[in-house]
């Protein structure tokens, strides 16, 4: 009879040691998952800010010249020159580069309201900056 008790605590031990061990390795294969996902999601979230970054550059690209060539009251559209509007931050070079739609509004008077609103897409998903600022025409 004590023989029979002897082995089946050295049964129970082998089992926790092998239990044990797989919940470390499970532990692993978690951790390593999670890291490459925030990996992957971080890259996106700096390809997003940045080309943010990049429509706000455009704006006030837009503001100083309305400014510059006293544009009267209107809409505009800018359309630029060849890759002017275009953007290929954190995309690589041989995918299709961002493009931006840059359109003005310009009150009327001597201190006129100027509004440039910035449109791009990414993923099908519409992003867009309104930036306002008061110019004095000359």
């Amino acid at each position: 009879m004590g023989a029979g008790v002897v082995r089946m605590k050295n049964q129970n031990l082998n089992q926790c040691g092998f239990m044990l061990l797989s919940v470390v390795f499970l532990t692993l294969i978690v951790s390593l998952s999670a890291q490459i996902l925030l990996n992957a999601n971080s890259k996106v979230q700096q390809r997003n800010s940045t080309l943010y970054l990049t429509a706000i550059n455009l704006a006030n690209e837009q503001f100083a010249e309305i400014e510059g060539q006293n544009l009267p009251a209107g809409n505009y559209n800018f359309l630029g020159n060849e890759g002017d509007l275009e953007s290929r931050n954190g995309v690589r070079e041989d995918s299709e580069p961002t493009k931006f739609d840059v359109s003005a509004e310009v009150g009327e008077g001597n201190l006129r309201e100027v509004k440039v609103t910035v449109k791009w897409n990414v993923g099908g998903r519409e992003n867009s900056i309104v930036s306002k600022k008061k110019i004095r025409a000359r």
